[in-house]
């Protein structure tokens, strides 16, 4: 085996594409992401549900929100775990970030494809000049973040931390941190005025 099949290896000690190519399996991974994402926001919703659907429906922007913010934290815990060189600490706390946003996909698609979406009953310059511009940027950094953080998991868990540091992982984790972040605290400013204060 070449030197360069070897420094590739991940840590279960074998070369494979996840290993190898990174970038691509997250590209991949996020156009699978998105298509699936685009399948069940385009499809009709049911015209009722059951009462404990209904339940989770009416229930699960309020879960969003918590597990959002607490993904907001871990991100930027971990982040400054990194810059103070606490290498597993960080590990520990964007494993958890990426967790938590799986979650929340599931949680959001299944709310969707239930027909738990709401229009904004706010004041229309408060539509117009807050919310819309708002959701649009989040959405936005949204779908831009899915393949750097995909990314990032993935070179993460396939290198040992010192082979981290030769990727481009710190590069593309500060990208993907400040899209992550910055789209999860616009998610939450919708989410308060959705849901809260309208």
């Amino acid at each position: 085996m070449s030197s360069r099949g070897m420094s590739l290896r991940g840590p279960e000690g074998r070369s494979n594409l996840l290993s190898r190519r990174p970038g691509v399996v997250a590209v991949v991974l996020a156009a699978v992401v998105y298509t699936a994402l685009g399948y069940v926001l385009s499809s009709e919703p049911p015209a009722s549900v059951p009462p404990a659907l209904a339940r989770l429906v009416a229930l699960a922007p309020h879960l969003i929100a918590v597990i959002n913010a607490t993904a907001l934290v871990c991100l930027l815990l971990g982040w400054r775990a990194i810059r103070a060189g606490e290498v597993p600490v960080h590990r520990r706390y964007m494993l958890t970030a990426a967790a938590l946003i799986s979650i929340f996909l599931v949680l959001y698609v299944t709310r969707v494809a239930l027909g738990g979406t709401k229009a904004f009953t706010g004041p229309a310059a408060l539509r117009a000049y807050v919310y819309l511009p708002m959701l649009t940027v989040h959405v936005l950094l949204s779908i831009l973040s899915v393949p750097p953080v995909i990314y990032n998991v993935l070179v993460g868990l396939t290198r040992d931390p010192a082979a981290v540091r030769l990727t481009a992982h710190p590069r593309v984790g500060r990208a993907a941190v400040a899209l992550w972040s910055l789209s999860l605290l616009l998610g939450l400013g919708v989410y308060l005025l959705l849901n809260v204060l309208y």
